[in-house]
């Protein structure tokens, strides 16, 4: 049974709720959705779909690597931060369950865009997007 992207988009955002990408500056994650895109994500249409100057900077990286240090419980964790661990394992285990061909987009320097992009059953292009500060 393939799942509609309405209810997909329902799961990410009550993933995501509250939640905030941690760097110099704390952002919260937004849905995106893009019609299909025929193929894989190019640096080139991801930089024409988000406004960017083809010019700028794009890093693509693993789901696994750029999550990596959200979701490693460390020993001087308290419930908080556990819980905060958690909730990033949650939201990891659901976009690569839920999404085909997915990578995150570092798009930029100092202040980045980060889009975290897959595919869904549909053909459509969903998923997170926030920022980071990195100085």
């Amino acid at each position: 049974m393939k799942e509609t992207t309405s209810n997909l988009i329902a799961v990410l955002q009550a993933l995501t709720q509250d939640l905030l990408w941690m760097s110099e500056t704390d952002a919260p994650f937004e849905i995106i959705q893009w019609q299909n895109q025929s193929k894989q994500l190019t640096d080139k249409q991801l930089l024409k779909l988000t406004g960017h100057l083809v010019d700028t900077s794009v890093e693509v990286i693993e789901v696994e690597d750029f999550f990596s240090a959200a979701i490693a419980e460390q020993d001087w964790f308290g419930d908080e931060e556990k819980a905060i661990a958690n909730r990033y394992q949650e939201l990891v285990v659901a976009l690569k369950q839920h999404l085909n061909q997915l990578k995150v987009y570092r798009v930029g320097e100092i202040n980045i865009d980060i889009y975290i992009v897959g595919e869904t059953e549909l053909g459509e292009s969903l998923g997170l997007v926030t920022k980071a500060l990195e100085t």
